[in-house]
């Protein structure tokens, strides 16, 4: 195989049925793929070879830290297709400025490791992914309402504090810190305030989450607030909120090595699918 003959091209509306019976060809990886593909098609590259597609491409946007996974045919994998794709994809993201570039690879692979290492990514952190099938709880009231725009600061803070302290508790992020407000946050939190939530005591904001789709993305409390149980009713009422939604699972991933919200999502009826090992270099 000739890799100077691959061609790239952005994934159009009119690749969706060759892209999806592609992905269907490893249905471990392609079905996580496919759900990212579905909303946010913009993301994808379609890689062809003799006007075959023969592979497929995530590369988010350029910044300080991006994102890159690349999934080949099965078939054709070790003749050369992943390396071009993968230093085609980061070709894109160090002309837009990204330092940091991280890829996922399903743990118990360890050809995926191999590849990633071959090609300069080191581990960085493991992440289960977990699935909640059941009835709704049964709750009383609780004071959690939806999230506009003034409650951003404080939300932001307590959000971003959190997963610091989370991060610091694993052990496996030596690089973070406490990430600042922003603008394009605040917007973007603006503009999906219906997915956000807040949960107040006494009118004073202890708990901050969002949910997309039927997957619940994050759940902050305020650290001198935690230990009261808050966080357990927050997650019962958001699994309630998504089961509202008319969805019939509620999805989560949780960092491996964070065993308090491991034991939580485990009480609260969550189960193991599979665990995903994160990679990173730096460009």
């Amino acid at each position: 195989m000739n890799i100077s003959d691959i061609r790239y091209e952005p994934f159009s509306e009119q690749d969706y049925n060759a892209v999806r019976e592609l992905l269907r060809t490893d249905i471990e990886i392609g079905q996580d793929i496919l759900h990212v593909l579905e909303e946010y098609p913009e993301l994808f590259i379609t890689v062809l070879y003799e006007d075959k597609l023969v592979a497929l491409a995530q590369v988010n946007k350029p910044g300080p830290q991006s994102y890159l996974t690349v999934f080949v045919a099965p078939q054709i994998r070790r003749q050369g297709i992943g390396s071009a794709v993968v230093r085609y994809g980061e070709s894109i993201l160090r002309a837009g400025g990204t330092q940091k570039v991280r890829s996922s690879f399903l743990a118990g692979r360890p050809s995926s490791v191999a590849f990633a290492r071959k090609l300069g990514y080191a581990s960085y952190f493991s992440s289960a992914y977990m699935q909640r099938i059941g009835d709704p709880f049964q709750i009383e009231k609780l004071p959690i309402r939806m999230y506009t725009d003034e409650d951003y600061f404080s939300s932001q803070s307590m959000y971003a504090t959190a997963f610091h302290e989370m991060r610091v508790r694993v052990g496996r992020f030596p690089d973070s810190v406490i990430a600042e407000p922003s603008e394009n946050e605040r917007q973007a939190w603006k503009e999906n305030a219906k997915d956000y939530f807040v949960y107040e005591l006494n009118g004073v904001i202890v708990g901050f989450s969002h949910i997309h789709g039927n997957e619940i993305s994050s759940v902050s409390i305020r650290t001198d607030a935690q230990g009261q149980g808050i966080g357990r009713k927050f997650m019962m009422y958001l699994c309630n909120e998504i089961y509202q939604r008319g969805y019939e699972t509620v999805k989560l991933c949780c960092v491996i090595g964070n065993d308090n919200a491991r034991s939580l999502y485990d009480s609260l009826g969550f189960r193991e699918m599979y665990i995903k090992d994160m990679m990173v270099k730096m460009l």
